[in-house]
């Protein structure tokens, strides 16, 4: 664990919180955006997260044992392109979020920062899909560019990088973004599995014109 000094006090980052740890930890009202506002089931949701072998729950919570804010990792869903083949050492960034009343302290980048600090996905590639109906970039002032901007420029920090790819989730909106952070000691073979992945329709209507310029 790691003490943050904040504006709001001195927070806790946890790098890889326990289910049993995190079933004891209060949540704080301004998380649950994916859950539709719903911060009990995103505590749920981050209990059962936990809980699996090769996932990851970085939080950080305030001195009353709240979560203020979380990051997780996790194997990506096999009925996805990216989980579909079950290709060993690929992960996915499944959620970052920062409860609303806890925004404007660094704790993404604090996030991002414990979550990546033992080295375990070195030789992995963490990949992080963005879709625009995915981000509470409402309640920021933000146009969804905008909002996509900022996440990268947190992301970029850790190693992660923009990928074009015909992924139909991804590739029918251009706001929406796949990026990846490639290991430094990824295989080649693991990097070559995961490029072979990213165009599969060739013979679609999508053309490079149509995402968005990097």
């Amino acid at each position: 664990m790691q003490q943050l000094n904040t504006r709001r006090g001195v927070l806790t980052v946890v790098p890889a919180c326990s289910s049993q740890e995190l079933a004891g930890l209060g949540i704080d009202p301004g998380l649950g955006f994916f859950w539709h506002n719903r911060p009990d089931l995103q505590h749920q949701t981050l209990v059962k997260i936990a809980a699996q072998s090769q996932s990851r729950v970085t939080l950080v919570h305030s001195p009353n044992r709240v979560i203020v804010a979380y990051v997780t990792i996790t194997l990506p869903d096999e009925d996805t392109r990216w989980g579909r083949d079950h290709i060993k050492g690929l992960y996915e960034l499944g959620g970052i979020e920062v409860g609303r009343d806890w925004r404007g302290l660094g704790l993404s980048r604090a996030l991002m920062a414990a979550a990546f600090s033992d080295g375990q996905y070195d030789t992995g590639i963490v990949i992080a899909t963005g879709y625009r109906w995915c981000w509470d970039y409402e309640s920021t002032g933000l146009t969804t560019r905008e909002y996509r901007d900022m996440l990268h420029r947190v992301m970029r920090r850790f190693g992660f990088e923009f990928f074009d790819t015909d992924e139909p989730n991804i590739a029918w909106y251009p706001d929406n973004a796949l990026v990846g952070r490639i290991g430094k000691d990824a295989p080649a073979d693991l990097v070559k599995q995961f490029k072979a992945l990213l165009f599969e329709n060739h013979a679609s209507d999508y053309s490079l014109s149509e995402f968005v310029g990097r």
